[in-house]
């Protein structure tokens, strides 16, 4: 997903200013995507030259909100339903786990403890952010979808964390001969 099609979706949902956009990245948006302010101020002077959003004038604190076009929700329809989906992933943690070899069985259960708690705090968030919806707003039914895909994807990891943890506990120490 470009960064230009998450703030036009942002944006037709409600509109929003860089501020505003920042805190969304900050807040629900963490979970699946993120970007820096120095990556979403620019975009969004792009995405108004092209004519895809356009400024509603001073908000308060000199804050300024921008409004999606009707081009803009095409371009945004149009990504939608038929650009292919970009399936990569980065996970670091599942990166790591590669090379827990190369520790002793204790540091790796350490690690693995660390990361399943990391993502606990995480699941505790986004069910704190889910009980927060306004399910009768299109745009909170849509970040539902999203977020239990987060909730799920959590649930799966922390899952994955307690099961990578007993294995480790079967590891032998280094230079001890290997479990057979």
């Amino acid at each position: 997903m470009s960064l230009r099609m998450a703030l036009l979706a942002l944006i037709a949902g409600a509109p929003r200013s860089g501020y505003d956009i920042g805190q969304e990245f900050d807040g629900v948006l963490k979970y699946v995507w993120h970007a820096k302010p120095t990556q979403v101020y620019p975009e969004l002077k792009r995405l108004a030259s092209e004519g895809l959003i356009k400024e509603q004038g001073a908000g308060p604190r000199g804050r300024r909100p921008y409004e999606i076009t009707e081009e803009g929700v095409r371009q945004l329809r149009e990504w939608l339903m038929t650009t292919s989906t970009d399936h990569s992933q980065r996970n670091e943690t599942v990166l790591r786990s590669f090379a827990l070899w190369l520790v002793e069985p204790e540091e790796a259960q350490a690690f693995l403890r660390e990361e399943m708690e990391y993502h606990r705090a995480r699941l505790r968030g986004m069910r704190a952010l889910m009980k927060g919806l306004d399910l009768s707003q299109p745009a909170d039914r849509a970040s539902l979808l999203g977020l239990e895909a987060g909730v799920r994807r959590l649930e799966a990891m922390i899952s994955w964390a307690e099961w990578a943890i007993d294995v480790v506990g079967t590891w032998p120490a280094s230079g001890e001969a290997p479990v057979s």
